[in-house]
């Protein structure tokens, strides 16, 4: 039973003062209950919830493959030391190896840089008048590949002859491939000509293939092509 707020009075049901102190009495305002949803409503807004989870889960799946793919960091370039540290370095060309000792992808690194000193040399030989074995290319390469190098270097042999021979100026590795007993390298390698002009560079990109022979690293091909400027 309702009761006057100010004096305490029980109220009949239908009054609309207190018989005892005259307190007017405040009629309840009630709120209606909200009608149920209707079932398209519910469809509606079920349709609309797992569509927002959707998308946030397909821009989630985007943003992370476009990280992965737009800033994926690069392996460092391959360059051991400077040349001028080079002639500190023990020859690669008669180091030995063994299915227990492996080279190490460092040690034919080596062994190519340390080729690429022999290539201004290599540009001189000439089949008429110099022995092979004197050339130091040979003890890196085999027969053929030495040939084809004194082929690919018709640029430094034109250069061959000044006072100052070519002389390795940079070698940059790009790649570097290991398949067991072969590797592959590639690089970008310039030399320096002098000319009666000045300083001339050439630059050469280059792939190697090198495997282990018996127990020696060896270049078994060499493909070198010219850059021109």
């Amino acid at each position: 039973m309702e009761r006057c707020s100010l004096c305490g009075t029980p109220l009949e049901t239908d009054e609309t003062a207190c018989s005892y102190c005259k307190h007017p009495v405040l009629n309840k305002i009630k709120t209606p209950d909200s009608p149920d949803p209707s079932p398209s409503s519910r469809r509606l807004l079920s349709f609309i919830i797992v569509f927002v989870i959707g998308l946030g889960s397909v821009g989630t799946w985007y943003g992370l493959t476009q990280t992965d793919s737009t800033h994926t960091t690069l392996p460092p370039a391959v360059q051991a030391s400077p040349i001028a540290d080079w002639s500190d370095e023990t020859s690669a060309y008669n180091q030995t190896y063994s299915s227990e000792n492996p080279p190490a992808s460092y040690d034919v690194l080596k062994f190519v840089r340390q080729y690429t000193k022999t290539v201004p040399e290599t540009a001189t030989y000439s089949k008429t008048t110099d022995t092979l074995e004197t050339f130091s290319a040979i003890q890196f390469a085999t027969l053929e590949t030495f040939h084809s190098e004194v082929a690919a270097l018709r640029t430094i042999q034109a250069a061959s002859d000044s006072p100052i021979p070519p002389r390795l100026h940079t070698v940059d590795f790009e790649r570097f491939v290991s398949k067991g007993a072969s590797f592959q390298i590639k690089t970008v390698e310039t030399y320096q000509l002098t000319r009666s002009a000045g300083q001339h560079l050439v630059t050469y990109d280059v792939r190697y293939n090198v495997r282990l022979h018996t127990d020696h690293l060896q270049i078994t091909h060499i493909v070198r092509t010219e850059v021109k400027a």
